[in-house]
């Protein structure tokens, strides 16, 4: 499993938005954030919710995978269960409850992106986003209530919902057990 480090994803996001020519200011802007949280993001000493790390992969034009360290030598067509990346505390806030398992390989141009987001019994996603493509949900075990727009649908253990990412869309886990949602993104997003 990776070890997930704050600073190096702050390492991360600051190499990409240098190389892009970009600004803490463009970047924050784009990200609905503060440039002081995304300098102390840069420099390790906060850590986002997941949908603040996505914002700022979007704003970047990468996927959230290509935040994180990766664990070297190990093929993009096969992702073995002790070598798969886990982003959650201290990558991301732990207080939103959520972790995100990376099943599918990070490399570039692949068409889409599976991953198991962990949510414990009241976690939730940080409001709702919006990007390009589609997203197909499984929830595994547990219950959520997917927010899609101004609609909440509940849905349980077995229960299934396809969307286009482009409609705003969050989650939150209102049972109480962790629910598992097996989560795939097409482009790759997450």
């Amino acid at each position: 499993m990776l070890q997930n480090n704050p600073e190096d994803t702050g390492r991360i996001i600051r190499t990409i938005r240098k190389k892009l020519g970009r600004t803490l200011a463009d970047v924050a802007k784009d990200c609905d954030c503060t440039v002081s949280f995304l300098s102390k993001l840069e420099n390790g000493r906060t850590r986002p919710s997941l949908n603040s790390l996505h914002r700022i992969a979007v704003s970047l034009g990468v996927n959230i995978g290509t935040l994180a360290p990766q664990n070297e030598g190990t093929p993009p067509r096969i992702v073995r269960a002790k070598d798969r990346a886990i982003l959650g505390a201290p990558l991301i806030r732990s207080g939103d409850g959520i972790k995100l398992e990376l099943l599918s390989g990070q490399s570039d141009g692949e068409l889409f992106q599976v991953n198991l987001h962990h949510v414990a019994a009241g976690g939730r996603s940080d409001g709702q986003i919006v990007h390009v493509g589609n997203e197909f949900i499984f929830v595994m075990k547990g219950e959520i209530d997917l927010f899609l727009g101004n609609e909440t649908v509940r849905l349980g253990e077995g229960d299934a919902a396809f969307f286009r990412s482009t409609e705003p869309h969050g989650y939150a886990n209102p049972g109480k057990q962790n629910a598992v949602i097996l989560w795939l993104n097409s482009p790759p997003t997450y």
